[in-house]
């Protein structure tokens, strides 16, 4: 983002490169950024793509002691609109995407993947196979973000790891040794390079066009955003089952406790985390087959 940020500022005032772009004027800095600025807002861009898109040029010029009048700039932030892309994916809509890549496993893995835990497409980045381990009834559970401060744990359903298997049996098929330090999901065909957030973007966005009603698109944003409503749809779907403790259901979604010290004293067992997270498998499961086994299971 970053990156991005910065050569769309520089490619929109024809900058050659960044070491050209640090020989103007402070003076004559600060009156690019106010015009870039009112050009995103003619654009229609929200207040936080404004503000991203803000915080990278004041990282680069602060680290280039290029000194601005940053609080004048931020007072330049389009206004706080009502939120777009707020809405979960229905069970419905997932079957939909998975119908669109019946035939492709590693896309098929991707939705059910994201679909089951509920982690952000980024994490993808950085998960191993030894990342996964198994679980009782067929789930196994995610690190996420591992050996990192923001590490946690979350967990998929039998549904969705039958759906990986297949794609790791494909893998090996392909001639590919898989072991405890292959990445989960391959960028391509490039068995050292893991697929990347912006992949899933990309390709969930080009393969479910015109296929999947994302609903109504105003102000460069439809009411489900492309990827993170299977998020939204896993937090919607564990928040709204009085039988799980929502403060085990935040741990499981990475986030920052509504309690400031949980993050800190508040640290459930493993198999704490995944007695909740079963109490929700029969709605997050998405084919009506492994549904019914899961509600046989529990009776």
């Amino acid at each position: 983002t970053y990156d991005f940020t910065l050569n769309r500022f520089r490619n929109y005032f024809l900058i050659k490169n960044y070491d050209s772009l640090l020989t103007i004027s402070p003076a004559k800095i600060q009156e690019m950024i106010e015009d870039y600025i009112i050009s995103r807002k003619n654009e229609g861009c929200s207040r936080s793509t404004v503000r991203n898109n803000l915080n990278a040029l004041q990282l680069f010029f602060s680290m280039n002691d290029v000194v601005c009048n940053w609080v004048k700039l931020k007072k330049m932030l389009p206004e706080q609109k009502k939120i777009r892309g707020d809405v979960p994916y229905t069970t419905k809509q997932v079957q939909q995407m998975l119908n669109l890549f019946v035939n492709q496993p590693k896309w098929f893995a991707v939705v059910h993947f994201l679909a089951s835990c509920g982690s952000r497409a980024g994490s993808i980045e950085e998960l191993k196979v030894k990342h996964l381990n198994d679980m009782p009834n067929g789930c196994k559970s995610v690190k996420i973000y591992a050996d990192t401060k923001d590490e946690y744990y979350t967990f998929i359903h039998s549904e969705a790891a039958e759906a990986l298997d297949l794609y790791f049996e494909l893998r090996r098929k392909n001639g590919e040794i898989i072991t405890s330090d292959s990445w989960v999901f391959l960028r391509g065909r490039a068995r050292t390079m893991p697929l990347r957030s912006c992949d899933i973007t990309v390709r969930f966005s080009h393969s479910f066009r015109n296929r999947i009603d994302f609903g109504e698109f105003r102000d460069n944003r439809h009411d489900i955003e492309v990827v993170h409503g299977l998020r939204k749809r896993w937090n919607t779907i564990m928040k709204s089952n009085p039988d799980i403790n929502s403060n085990h259901a935040e741990k499981m979604l990475g986030h920052s406790s509504t309690h400031s010290l949980d993050n800190v004293y508040h640290k459930p067992l493993l198999e704490q985390l995944f007695d909740e997270y079963q109490k929700a498998i029969p709605q997050l499961i998405i084919d009506e087959k492994y549904r019914l086994e899961a509600e046989i299971k529990n009776k």
